[in-house]
């Protein structure tokens, strides 16, 4: 069916409010990862709700060219909240140049570290600690004598990799280069060698990925 004035109009009305949202989102994050002596990259954009604590000073780190976006209009996957970027004790977060995700939650006791033209899908959980003790004595204590009995692992993951919508990576995974998560899929402790294909829950790798070279037009 041929497309009408009006959904030109609405295109214009829509592309309208991406860019206004673009802009607000971007000033605000910006100003809070600065205020928190966090640092970003030249190129770095967001979208819609977005919300950075760091623990400490240079405990967030995001390269060049990092989108994060929250906006329902720059993403409609089906985001179902903000960005969420948040470390504890020592943790840290590292994000490289050229990767970006949608309405993801990121939050790191140890360290979470992100490569370079990584794509995050719709509401990718990435979490490198139990929120609480897995024992039931402990978890009956304040938080912070908790705290001691909270388990946490170093969470690497390489370059181009792609992690689908509502996957979540758990404590102690490592991820090679170039690998796929299929969406919803749960990985936790493991190393996964590049260009790994990992899917279910709980993850298994089923194959490899096809390489594909993609020419330039």
């Amino acid at each position: 069916m041929k497309r009408t004035w009006r959904n030109f109009a609405y295109t214009i009305w829509d592309l309208t409010w991406i860019y206004w949202d673009r802009f607000i989102s971007t000033a605000c994050s910006c100003l809070s990862l600065s205020i928190q002596g966090c640092s970003y990259g030249k190129g770095f954009m967001t979208t819609g709700a977005c919300s950075f604590k760091g623990r400490t000073e240079k405990s967030i780190l995001l390269g060049k060219d990092v989108s994060l976006l929250a906006g329902w209009r720059s993403n409609r996957v089906g985001l179902s909240g903000r960005v969420l970027l948040q470390t504890l004790g020592n943790g840290r977060i590292e994000i490289g140049d050229g990767s970006g995700g949608s309405a993801v939650t990121l939050s790191s006791r140890s360290r979470i570290s992100i490569g370079r033209n990584v794509c995050m899908g719709g509401n990718v959980r990435i979490l490198d600690h139990d929120y609480h003790a897995l024992d039931h004595l402990a978890r009956r204590l304040a938080m912070e004598e908790q705290e001691q009995s909270i388990r946490t692992e170093p969470i690497v993951i390489g370059d181009d990799v792609f992690i689908g919508t509502n996957a979540i990576i758990l404590k102690g995974v490592t991820l090679g280069d170039r690998c796929i998560v299929a969406a919803g899929a749960v990985v936790f402790r493991g190393e996964y060698p590049n260009d790994s294909m990992i899917v279910g829950n709980p993850a298994k790798v089923i194959g490899k990925k096809r390489n594909e070279t993609v020419r330039a037009s």
